[in-house]
């Protein structure tokens, strides 16, 4: 005669296993809909670098050193010459219909001009509707003009004399991501937001059933009547697929895309792990207190699904109003990306991740030690009171009855009721909180003043004057300001070397290099904005060569 199963953990969780080898819809849900998810975005960003961005080319001068200008802009990395308007009304079209994502202006007579030493103006145009790729097109069309004519120029081995009025110029390197690799950051950022939802689900579909199809006495007597035992079996087989999947994108990432690890690796996993459990027991807690699986569903989806916006991803954290601030801290998925990105992608030192790996833990073991509390309360009331079957229709016939029956059901469902009715209104409210602010101000900066001159205090005070940008450290080194990256105090950081005033005043370049981190895109992008600005003339930043190009942005959002 075969002897019974002993209760505990493990037989909680073979409860749970056979159970979702059997139910269609779990069994989707925890393998299929991850997987599929996983290959659509890996199939998604298998171009992970951006590439053969479309301009247009308005050549008002047509000649041999415009051509050669042209074929300079074919060739830079990210862009290609798809069309040649007439006029800049074609133009114009040509990127609002989304044909192009910039134009280029090569004015009557550039030629003439350049051989004149007139310094000709260039113009060129992006769209800023789509900021990451507009920003890439103005960046790389700056580049290349700049180089191009510095090539093109009879005068580029003309040596001036000094007239004590030199120039800055900026150096931009750029950290963490300097080949703007979208894989780097939004796959690895999505890959997790999205798993996190599946997680958050599936765990409150294996508590809800509880209150539906399934017995709380056979889940208890399972677990040998302790509430402990019974919840962390019932986690445990989820636990052990979802860390699995996260394992699968790690290796997607690393494998498939070439990304590093750059960072300490037993973090990322014991973060990971705290992740995963953090998130199952919000899920199993908000179940428990509703006892109910529709209602339950509906309520951790909504918190669960725009966790994205308010993570600090897509838009930073700095730019968020209070709401969204607060929203976002009381979410698992906040801390493990910000661990995650420091780790893996900038390589930051243990300590500056310690903060928010103690609060992912304490996360983890606080919403454990809830859901273990209501359970414990839930099974104490055992045997639970009988469903309460829903309201008859009623006399009723045609169209008309049929609508008021419908409704009735509508209005006694509570899951139906939230998901029809509440869902909609509360997104409408809830999501687009993170958004609010719609620019990102103010971004904090690290100035290191090796100059200590009246020049250098009149770069960053202009520099803190400016809109996107602000200088909220004065370093005394580099390796200064560079804590205060990794602690996310700043977001870049601007050198300025020893002796810029005397090579100003000498009338030589004075490069001054500036750091830039590309964590996330957005703050990279607006930082490459504030950065390079600078005081105006005798004081103020010049392409190289004679021809000044000035960048304007279409935006039609």
């Amino acid at each position: 005669m075969r002897r019974p199963a002993r209760p505990g953990v493990w037989l909680v969780a073979t409860r749970e296993y056979r159970f979702f080898r059997r139910d269609r819809a779990g069994y989707l849900l925890v393998t299929l809909v991850p997987l599929i998810a996983f290959a659509v975005l890996t199939w998604t960003f298998s171009s992970a670098v951006v590439r053969g961005l479309n301009i247009v080319v308005v050549d008002a001068d047509r000649s041999e050193i415009s051509a050669k200008l042209i074929q300079a802009i074919a060739a830079a990395p990210g862009l290609q010459v798809s069309e040649r308007a007439g006029d800049l009304k074609s133009a114009t079209q040509a990127i609002r219909s989304g044909r192009a994502i910039g134009a280029v202006y090569i004015p009557p007579r550039f030629e003439e001009d350049l051989l004149a030493a007139r310094r000709p103006q260039i113009i060129t145009f992006y769209n800023a509707q789509y900021f990451t790729p507009g920003n890439i097109a103005g960046r790389g069309l700056s580049d290349a003009i700049s180089d191009a004519v510095a090539q093109l120029s009879p005068l580029r081995d003309v040596r001036l004399p000094a007239v004590g009025s030199g120039s800055l110029v900026v150096e931009q390197y750029v950290l963490t991501n300097p080949a703007l690799n979208y894989a780097g950051f939004l796959l690895r950022a999505v890959m997790p937001t999205t798993l996190h939802v599946v997680i958050a689900i599936a765990t409150a579909y294996a508590v809800g059933t509880e209150f539906s199809r399934r017995s709380r006495r056979a889940w208890l007597r399972c677990a040998g009547g302790s509430p402990l035992i019974a919840l962390a079996g019932k986690l445990l087989p989820l636990f052990a697929l979802f860390f699995a999947l996260l394992c699968l994108e790690a290796l997607i990432l690393h494998a498939g895309f070439e990304l590093p690890y750059r960072g300490n690796v037993p973090m990322m996993v014991f973060a990971a792990m705290l992740f995963i459990i953090a998130h199952q027991s919000l899920a199993a807690l908000i179940v428990l207190m509703v006892r109910n699986l529709a209602l339950g569903l509906s309520f951790v989806a909504i918190i669960a699904s725009p966790a994205f916006g308010y993570a600090g991803i897509g838009l930073p954290v700095l730019a968020m109003n209070g709401f969204a601030k607060a929203w976002g801290a009381a979410l698992p998925i906040r801390w493990y990306q910000q661990i995650l990105f420091d780790q893996a992608a900038r390589g930051s030192p243990i300590h500056a991740s310690a903060p928010a790996f103690a609060i992912l833990a304490g996360m983890a073991l606080g919403f454990f030690a809830l859901a273990w509390w209501r359970l414990s309360r839930l099974l104490a009331e055992l045997p639970s009171e009988e469903d309460v079957p829903l309201p008859q229709d009623g006399p009723g016939h045609g169209v008309a009855g049929a609508f008021i029956g419908e409704w009735r059901r509508v209005l006694a469902d509570r899951g139906v009721f939230s998901f029809l009715l509440v869902a909609p209104i509360f997104y409408g409210v809830f999501y687009p909180q993170p958004y609010l602010g719609q620019l990102v101000r103010k971004i904090p900066i690290a100035v290191v003043d090796d100059d200590r001159t009246p020049l250098s205090r009149r770069l960053i005070q202009a520099l803190d004057a400016d809109e996107a940008v602000s200088v909220a450290v004065r370093a005394p080194a580099l390796d200064v300001a560079q804590q205060a990256l990794f602690d996310r105090r700043v977001f870049g950081i601007l050198e300025i070397p020893p002796d810029t005033e005397r090579e100003v005043l000498k009338g030589n370049e004075a490069r001054i290099p500036a750091y830039v981190d590309s964590e996330y895109f957005l703050v990279f992008n607006r930082t490459l904005q504030g950065s390079p600005r600078v005081p105006p003339t005798p004081i103020s930043p010049t392409f190289r060569g004679v021809c000044v190009s000035t960048a304007r942005r279409l935006d039609w959002s």
